[in-house]
């Protein structure tokens, strides 16, 4: 069938492929969503708010890194994050098409309630109002529903490109700051915050500037469409609990040593309906812990607690292994299909290695319940990745994490949340490099492994829960994150195909939809 589909939204973006054949995803085992239909559309992207630019002038198909994937509850519509785009693809799962990119525009910290603390040198909270506009950037993304209507939250971590001596990344005190729209006390004040160098420069000065990510959570429209924003909560909480450490990195304790630089960043956020409320759990990959707010009114979401068993008398030198720190991967497990009859959630930690289950009140707090820390020859593996992503299997009680260090999915027995352990790990080399994902569905297991050659086509992997290998499929270029659909037909891969290091090869970012059955047959 051929035809010629088109659809241009309020935001000038338009999704057109003339004379195209329509994919149905049910007539082939991988279904490769592309964005070639974008490619003559790049400057109305980019007048429109999308972030296009790269060494050697990238099309529009090859500048899109998909990231994370949010899936509706009817398994037709996906929202993928394009993070360094500051975008959203949303793709139509039963065409297999890329309907629109919508960009997600830029945050206003100038406004009361949305301000930031700016430096890391003056090691005191300041939370102000600033002349700043924040890209939100997010990099996960889920989706809940409340009232029927499809909502859509994000965690605005923020992220900057770099290659070979270019770095968009600077310090505003490197920057020539337009007198009219700055005066000298902003300048210094604005001093030590990164920016971009890339957007808000005119005839050689800037006369705005533009920070990575947005330090919040957002809660969008199922038409990416702002509903709300925690606006300056995530810090004002954090100075609350850890006024001592405010704004601490990952790797160091020293206070401010973040507030250059995305603040506490939020990363992974996930959403769990419990008691007839709905929650929103929030990694912070720099301060640590998970920050849950009450997301059951999407236009007023609510703090409701941050637990965090960081221990800010130990860093990465005298680590004892008995605190969390880099929460990635976030995982909410019903009561209804956990080991113990208990709303769970469970995190991986990737700087210290750590898989940590906690139980989940009623109203949303968390307690600690369980841990489980990677170790080689007894020793904690810091800062490598030791723990990523999460998944488990309610019929075998297991847990099964991405563990970038040893390139394995290290499977964990979690009959008792009390006390995770290590059963095995699965080697993934004869796949190829390592596992960037994983994800699980009524006892099959699988897994977004990239190639050894990261431009390079990737593969999802299917296995039981015991590691036999149940079929594979080949898909784009470095496979980020997966996830099945809710009715079980699809896993859908974001192929976020970033370039080779000498940018000689820049494959294009896709998503794959791959049909579980036939792949299995």
């Amino acid at each position: 069938m051929k035809l010629s589909h088109c659809l241009i939204s309020l935001s000038l973006l338009v999704a057109c492929q003339q004379n195209a054949p329509l994919p149905i995803v049910d007539t082939q085992p991988v279904t490769h969503a592309k964005f070639n239909g974008f490619n003559g559309r790049a400057e109305a992207l980019k007048t429109a708010g999308v972030r296009l630019f790269g060494k050697n002038d990238p099309t529009v198909a090859q500048d899109l890194e998909p990231e994370y994937i949010a899936v509706s509850a009817d398994s037709k519509t996906a929202w993928v994050t394009l993070q360094e785009n500051n975008a959203l693809a949303v793709l139509d799962i039963p065409s297999g098409t890329i309907r629109e990119i919508v960009p997600l525009g830029y945050k206003d910290h100038s406004l009361t309630g949305k301000g930031m603390d700016v430096s890391d040198t003056d090691k005191t909270i300041k939370i102000q109002k600033v002349k700043v506009k924040g890209m939100y950037q997010p990099d996960a993304i889920a989706s809940f529903q409340v009232a029927g209507k499809t909502y859509l939250v994000t965690a605005n971590e923020g992220d900057a490109r770099e290659w070979g001596d270019f770095k968009e990344e600077t310090s505003v005190s490197k920057l020539a700051l337009d007198p009219a729209n700055f005066t000298a006390d902003d300048t210094a004040a604005l001093a030590r915050l990164n920016v971009t160098s890339t957007l808000g420069q005119k005839d050689g000065k800037y006369s705005t500037l533009y920070a990575f990510g947005a330090r919040s959570i957002s809660i969008w429209n199922a038409e990416g469409k702002q509903v709300s924003d925690t606006g300056d909560t995530i810090e004002q909480q954090v100075a609350l609990k850890h006024a001592a450490n405010f704004n601490a990195n990952h790797t160091s304790n020293t206070i401010d040593n973040r507030s250059d630089n995305k603040g506490a960043e939020p990363e992974g956020v996930t959403t769990a309906e419990i008691a007839g409320k709905t929650f929103a759990f929030v990694g912070l990959e720099r301060q640590g812990g998970i920050m849950t707010f009450d997301v059951s009114d999407p236009t007023r979401p609510v703090f409701v607690d941050h637990t965090n068993n960081r221990d800010f008398n130990e860093d990465l030198k005298n680590f004892a292994g008995t605190s969390d720190l880099g929460p990635e991967g976030v995982l909410f497990i019903p009561a209804a299909d956990s080991p113990n009859g208990e709303n769970l959630l469970v995190v991986g930690n990737e700087v210290s290695g750590s898989t940590t289950a906690y139980t989940v009140s009623d109203a949303g707090k968390l307690t600690l319940k369980g841990r489980h820390i990677f170790t080689e020859n007894g020793k904690s593996v810091l800062d490598k990745g030791a723990a990523e992503i999460v998944a488990y299997d309610k019929a075998s009680k297991r847990l099964f994490v991405v563990n970038g260090y040893s390139k394995t999915i290290d499977v964990l027995d979690f009959k008792d949340p009390g006390k995770p352990s290590a059963l095995k790990q699965w080697a993934l080399d004869t796949y190829g490099e390592s596992a960037n994902s994983v994800a699980v569905r009524g006892g099959l297991v699988a897994v977004a492994v990239q190639a050894k050659v990261k431009t390079d086509a990737g593969k999802v992997v299917f296995f039981d829960a015991e590691g036999n290998l149940k079929g594979q499929a080949t898909v784009g270029a470095l496979p980020d994150m997966l996830t099945f659909t809710p009715d079980g037909k699809y896993v859908l891969v974001a192929n976020e195909a970033e370039p080779s290091d000498d940018y000689t090869v820049d494959p294009e970012g896709s998503i794959s939809i791959v049909n579980v059955q036939k792949t299995l047959q």
